[in-house]
């Protein structure tokens, strides 16, 4: 069967992408390898500038409505602050993930689930074979949204995404409600992980626990963290169901995203937000920009998708930049920071409007005094001036 585009992976990158390029007249096939509804790792939280991007509302499988938090030093006291309006949607990738894919058939996509893509390729006439176990389809587009390393990327030749963090989580059943002190607020606990936080979400029936940092730093001591953080918030670790770690991919500065008429998008283009760990949003705000592109490549107005990248050069991957050299100032030193947002009301509020999309990364890096790119080199060695501070050599 021949399609305008196939896109592989159904997350919230895929399914956006295939919505749009259908609701512009396209051909999609959207393929996943899972049979749906299927749970994904994830901390399940929708911010409301992701929520935003979107041109309906999520309200029916959002499960919780966060607009306070709780924010701890490792083993300090715990203090709440209250956001004055909503911050974060809690859901389930499970459920999230099937709504999604639901618009995207509505608007025309075709989808089959339980399809896993064996092998990808462009042929002779400049379209796309796409072959899964049971069948083949071209296309004169395709598009990788199947995570860091994904077949698309790979078998089309971009570069692999490096794994910059690494993330540990679970679920501890409520069956009779999650308790008070989690409803409406997300629990965030800096300083144990390097590079990352541990984090305690509320959903209808359970809570999402987990840590995350740098891969190189956190990995082997994820587990003892999970415990802790489980202990410290009045939770039997033993109760943890569903355990699962994975990585965060976050491409480099420079990587190719889109090719003729090939792209990756979401987690196979390695838009993870360094600072929060975050993937919902740059899933989305991808699979919003590649239609577009698609769009114009299928009706002879250009040659291939570059457009697409263009978009995320212009608009999403200078915030990612600033991202990262901001997450090198805040483990640097950390504490500050975390009493900042306890007790000063301008902090917290800007790291609000931070979470509402009110405000962007680059526009905090500047007011730090240095544009993002400047920041890269000196955080290294402030870093390094106050670990020896702590840890003086013997």
């Amino acid at each position: 069967m021949n399609f305008d585009a196939i896109v592989v992976g159904a997350g919230p990158a895929g399914s956006t992408a295939a919505r749009g390029i259908a609701a512009a007249g396209g051909r999609v096939l959207l393929l996943d390898r899972a049979k749906f509804p299927r749970d994904k790792p994830c901390g399940g939280g929708v911010t409301v500038r992701c929520a935003e991007l979107l041109p309906f509302s999520i309200d029916p499988v959002v499960e919780d409505v966060v607009s306070r938090a709780r924010l701890r030093m490792r083993d300090g006291r715990d203090v709440e602050r209250d956001a004055g309006g909503v911050l974060t949607y809690m859901t389930q990738r499970r459920r999230l993930d099937a709504f999604l894919v639901d618009r995207a058939q509505e608007q025309g996509a075709e989808f089959r689930d339980g399809q896993t893509v064996t092998d990808v390729r462009r042929i002779a006439d400049g379209t796309y074979e796409v072959a899964t176990r049971d069948e083949r389809h071209t296309a004169r587009v395709v598009i990788g949204a199947d995570g860091a390393n994904g077949i698309v990327g790979n078998r089309l030749g971009y570069a692999s995404i490096p794994d910059g963090a690494a993330a540990l989580e679970g679920n501890i059943a409520f069956p009779d409600g999650v308790p008070a002190r989690f409803k409406g607020k997300v629990v965030l606990n800096f300083g144990y992980v390097p590079g990352g936080y541990g984090w305690v979400f509320p959903k209808g029936d359970h809570v999402n626990v987990g840590v995350g940092g740098w891969k190189h730093a956190a990995g082997p001591r994820l587990r003892a963290a999970l415990n802790h953080l489980c202990r410290l918030y009045g939770l039997d670790p033993a109760s943890v169901e569903g355990l699962r770690g994975h990585t965060l991919p976050m491409a480099a500065p420079g990587m190719t995203i889109a090719a003729l008429g090939s792209a990756v998008i979401g987690d196979a283009a390695g838009l993870v937000d360094p600072l929060s760990g975050e993937g919902i949003y740059a899933a989305l705000a991808s699979g919003t920009a590649i239609a577009p592109a698609v769009t114009d490549f299928l009706a002879g107005a250009t040659n291939g998708l570059e457009g697409y990248q263009s978009t995320m050069q212009r608009e999403l991957l200078p915030e990612n930049r600033a991202s990262a050299a901001l997450l090198e100032i805040f483990q640097a030193a950390p504490e500050p920071f975390i009493w900042l947002m306890q007790h000063s009301g301008a902090f917290w509020q800007g790291a609000c409007r931070l979470v509402r999309g009110e405000a962007t990364y680059e526009g905090l890096s500047y007011i730090l005094g240095a544009p993002s790119h400047a920041l890269l080199g000196p955080t290294a060695a402030l870093a390094r001036r106050v670990n020896l501070k702590r840890h003086p050599r013997r």
